[in-house]
């Protein structure tokens, strides 16, 4: 099979081979169930998305959750004022420059990411169905590779 069916330049283009397509449809429906899901305990996805940033990088700046957790900066410092009022995370200025703020979560942000990580699993679990571990390997690294490809210039 060619390239060229999946390429929308193309006369055999269709949207269901797509793979920008078939990305964006499948991060919809996983986002959307992980909405209803996290919405019944109170948290939403980008809470969750924010302290797993945290779990793997703490502390952390405000540029540097943004960045990880694709966010805006305004959402990131609205979401981590609004996890501060729950208890979540601390913040504090960096040592080498104070006009940096540092987030960290506490003992009550750890636990409920702890709480949260195994319902958030189920829904890897069912996403990854009949997936053979290989072939999940090899997305990833193919969408690794095209996230460097539009790190890169610019089309325009």
């Amino acid at each position: 099979m060619s390239k060229a069916i999946y390429d929308p330049g193309e006369a055999g283009f269709k949207l269901a081979r797509s793979p920008f397509y078939l990305m964006a449809h499948a991060d919809h429906k996983y986002h959307d169930d992980m909405d209803a899901v996290l919405a019944k305990r109170g948290m939403s996805k980008s809470i969750y998305r924010i302290m797993t940033v945290l779990r793997e990088t703490e502390p952390a700046s405000i540029g540097e959750i943004t960045e990880d957790a694709l966010l805006k900066r305004s959402t990131v410092s609205r979401i981590v004022d609004r996890m501060l009022e729950s208890g979540f995370v601390v913040t504090a200025p960096a040592e080498e420059d104070a006009r940096i703020t540092q987030v960290s979560l506490t003992e009550a942000g750890h636990a409920q990411l702890r709480e949260m990580t195994p319902i958030i699993n189920r829904q890897f679990v069912r996403a990854t169905q009949g997936i053979a571990e290989e072939e999940l390997a090899q997305l990833v690294k193919t969408l690794q590779k095209i996230g460097e490809n539009l790190s890169k210039s610019p089309i325009e």
